[in-house]
């Protein structure tokens, strides 16, 4: 039967190491790896194809039930960073005390909010109110081109 040496969980990255099974079932004889971090369960299919049967985290579902090689599974358990419980920009806030302070809380006021300085000349963009400039310049193009349509049929009419 195929060992699996892996240094680290493909899954999690933890470095506990897989738990090794072996189980039967309707008299065939089944290797298992189980990750005691995520409980992930990986099972061999014979040769050196793998596949899992649970994932124990939800940004590794897409390998559930997909045959992978040992080849693959070692370059899963070296490429991929250990997660940690808290991301790096997490920084632990101090423990808060437990007195209660029953006296009046001062609020910073917030200012109110301010207009943009308006700027003035060519560099001053305006926006309009009303109907886009593109708009109004593509009923004016087919409006012009009706009326020269109309001309040209008076015109061949006479």
């Amino acid at each position: 039967m195929f060992e699996l040496d892996l240094s680290r969980c493909p899954i999690c990255q933890t470095t506990r190491g897989l738990v090794r099974q072996i189980r039967e079932v309707q008299g065939q004889h089944f290797i298992w790896y189980e990750c005691p971090e995520c409980s992930s369960a990986l099972m061999w299919l014979g040769e050196d194809r793998w596949i899992y049967q649970q994932i124990g985290r939800t940004d590794r579902q897409y390998l559930l039930k997909r045959p992978l090689t040992a080849v693959e599974l070692q370059a899963l358990s070296v490429a991929t960073p250990p997660v940690s419980a808290a991301p790096t920009y997490y920084s632990p806030q101090s423990e808060m005390s437990d007195e209660v302070d029953d006296g009046p809380e001062e609020i910073d006021a917030v200012p109110a909010p301010t207009a943009p300085p308006a700027t003035t000349g060519p560099a001053a963009v305006e926006r309009s109110k009303g109907v886009p400039r593109s708009l109004v310049m593509a009923v004016a193009i087919i409006a012009l081109l009706f009326i020269v349509a109309a001309i040209a049929i008076i015109a061949t009419q006479l």
